[in-house]
Parts: C-alpha cells; structure tokens; sequence
C-alpha cells in the first residue's frame, strides 16, 4: 500500500535500530545502488559545531541574487519536515519526497537506514534528478562518518567548533576538530568562519594540501558606520549590515559564503547587498518586536549561549528585564548554558519536555541553581503551553522573553505563540 509523507515520516522514526547510526558503509552502498549520480555542477559541504545552518542560508541567498539555481540541505527542521530539502528557497513538494523515498527504498534491500539517511539520500537524489547550479549540504552530526561525506564537494566551510555530542564525537575540542575535519578532501578550498580555529583542524587540513581562508586573515571583514568592508578571496567591497541575520559572528559566515562561491559566480556588489538584506535563518536570533518582545533563538549549546548571551548584551534593554522560557534536552551540558546565560537573564521559566531526550522541570531547576541561579528566580513549569502563560504573565511591556535552548523548545514556542 502507498504510504502519505507523514506515514513515511513516522516509520523511519522506529524502523532503524538508532537514532544516529555514524558510519558510511550502508548508506554509501544504497547510494551506489541508486547509481551515485552527480548532484550539482558545484557542491560546498558545510560542517562545525554552530553556524552550519547561516552558512547555508548564506549561499543560498547569494546564489538565488545573482539568479543561479541552488540547492540546499539542512537538519533539523523546525516546523516542517519538508524544510531540510529546499530548490531555490522553497520546500520540497510532499509528492516529490514521498517518490524519492519509494526510490530509496527499492534500492536498499534489507540494508536498514536511519532517520538521518532517509532524509540525505532523499536530498542527495533529489537534488541529482534538477542539476542545480549550486548544491550546498549541511553535515548532521561530526562530519568523518555523517551520511553527507559520501558526497565530495568541490569546496568546504567548517564553521565554529566547539563541546556538543561528545558520546559521539569526543570529549575535547581537538578530537572534535578532527572528525568535523573528515569531510576535507586532498587539495579542496576550505573556508573556515571562526578567527581561532582549532590547530588540529588547520594541521589536518594543511596534511591534506587543502587552502585554507581563515576569517580575519584570507578573509577579513571591517565593520564601519557605513557598512562590512570585506576584503576577500574573488571579492573586495562594501556591503550593508544583514537585515535578519544578527550578530557579528555572521560576518565570518557571510564573507565564507561569499569567498566560498567567488571562483564559480561573476559577483555583483547590488546583488550582494540584496542577500545581506533576504537572507534570513529562522529561529536564529529572531526579535519580534511588540509588548512584551519575543526573541527566538535555537541555541542548545555552550557555544551557541555564549553568542546568544553576547546578543542579549547588546540588546537595548528599553528599561525592562529578560525574561528565559528555556528548556534543555537532557544529553546537553545546561550548566554551561546557564553559566553564559545568567548574567543576561533576570528570570528563568524552565520547561519540561516529553521524550526520551527531555528533561523535566525539576531537572532542569537542580542544574540551574548548582549553576548559581538563585532559586527565587526560577520558575519551573510542567510543559510549554504552562510555560508559555507564566512568562506572559511575568512580562511587562517593556521586557523581553527570550526562547532557547533546543529546536524542540523553539518550535513547541512558536506553535503555542500563534493566534
């Protein structure tokens, strides 16, 4: 019987052994066996602990200015599954995924997939049946064993690097560097966003005979009054600050971007200035404003709070307070999100989430009162719609309630926030 998306959806998420299976034995042979096609005439693989998605949206963005064809592969999504495989900015049709997983399906025998695999192999065929100009795939989780390095790209980005998925991945930053590192190919353009990569990412690469363009030497970017300066590989000019993309940590994702497409584009400073203000990354420091403000950001993190509490720093307050409505996944490390985030807060609504990987409210109050939040600050709630009503009701107009702490929380947010 013919299966609906949804369907589709709901069986991958019990049909495999693991939620994340690293390793790329199984799906590389089902790969072969759709019969490995070209994706794009220029494929960019991006990986790193924080900025893979910006770094994505960027390309995209430039690329769909300057009117070329794109394609783009993301995870996770936020709201609808469909958002992970986008043709110049738009979702994939429900049809058109469905007949890729029919395809993959036919083609894989008795090899058992995981979620993660569906969702690249499907992206991956997808993208090989509309030759796009531009194929640009976002790593899932490390890089050396993730389903997107069965792919090789002609150029690489490896964004910020830092402690997340350590069961997986390592329990030090150089350990973490090199994995992310294996999606590097022997003499590839690598872009690397991040003023302090890790050494063993550089030495990594330098033992493969890859370029690198290190942001604030090959890539350098001057913020003035009147705009980014960059002074780039392929690219010299002025462009205004980004509209939706916040934060001065874009600067080296947008000079990346732009460095990393520069050999294959004619770039166009108008066209350019057009991406600065359409490129948006929903959910990444997105300020809504109104009474009280609601600030959505998907950091799940020590990396991401550290960027999140420097946004929150810099914010004009307008002589109110910041208001968390926060729940952590329970194999993140919440004492150093709180940590980051504690000085930028005033009050805490702590959430529980259902699921294997959720933690509850009282978890979540334990780990932040030994982080140092005085209790008399928390306030635990049983679940989002609980915790969406505390915060209004905590709120003046003049203060901000900032969301966070995984694309689950965010999401959960956003649904209860609608009329």
């Amino acid at each position: 019987m013919k299966r609906t998306l949804s369907e589709w959806l709901d069986w991958q998420e019990t049909a495999h052994d693991k939620a994340w299976d690293l390793g790329l034995k199984r799906v590389s042979t089902v790969w072969q066996a759709l019969g490995a096609p070209r994706l794009a005439t220029h494929i960019i693989t991006v990986a790193g602990t924080n900025g893979k998605g910006s770094c994505v949206c960027w390309i995209e963005a430039i690329c769909r200015a300057h009117g070329l064809s794109v394609a783009s592969f993301t995870s996770p999504h936020l709201h609808d599954y469909r958002e992970r495989i986008r043709f110049d900015g738009e979702w994939i049709a429900p049809d058109a995924l469905v007949a890729a997983f029919e395809t993959i399906d036919a083609a894989r025998g008795d090899i058992s997939l995981s979620y993660f695999e569906w969702s690249a192999l499907a992206a991956f065929w997808l993208t090989a049946q509309r030759q796009p100009t531009v194929a640009v795939l976002e790593v899932g989780l490390g890089g050396r064993l993730d389903a997107t390095n069965i792919i090789d790209a002609d150029a690489a980005i490896i964004t910020r690097i830092g402690l997340d998925h350590q069961d997986w991945l390592g329990h030090d930053i150089p350990t973490i560097a090199v994995e992310k590192a294996g999606i590097l190919r022997p003499g590839q353009r690598v872009y690397l966003p991040d003023a302090h990569p890790p050494a063993a990412l550089c030495e990594h690469a330098a033992a493969l005979g890859a370029s690198a363009y290190r942001y604030g030497q090959e890539l350098r970017v001057d913020a003035q009054t009147d705009g980014l300066h960059l002074d780039l590989p392929g690219y010299h000019g002025t462009l205004p600050y980004p509209t939706h993309m916040h934060g001065a940590h874009q600067y080296g994702h947008l000079a990346a971007a732009i460095a990393a497409l520069a050999p294959w584009l004619a770039l166009d400073t108008a066209k350019l200035a057009a991406a600065c203000e359409s490129a948006q990354n929903p959910a990444r420091l997105t300020l809504i404003d109104g009474k009280p403000r609601w600030l959505y950001d998907v950091a799940h993190n020590a990396d991401s709070a550290e960027i999140l509490a420097r946004y929150l720093h810099d914010l004009p307050r307008r002589g109110g307070r910041t208001i968390a409505l926060c729940s952590i996944l329970r194999d993140k490390d919440q004492h150093a999100i709180y940590r980051h985030l504690a000085p930028e807060i005033d009050e805490w609504v702590l959430s529980g989430l259902p699921g294997a990987r959720g933690s509850d409210s009282a978890t979540l109050t334990a780990h932040a009162v030994e982080a140092g939040i005085p209790r008399e600050h928390i306030h635990p709630c049983d679940d989002i719609p609980a915790a969406c009503q505390r915060a209004r009701a905590l709120a003046t107009p003049a203060d901000t309630i900032a969301v966070f702490g995984s694309f689950v929380t965010v999401a959960a947010v956003q649904k209860e926030q609608q009329p």
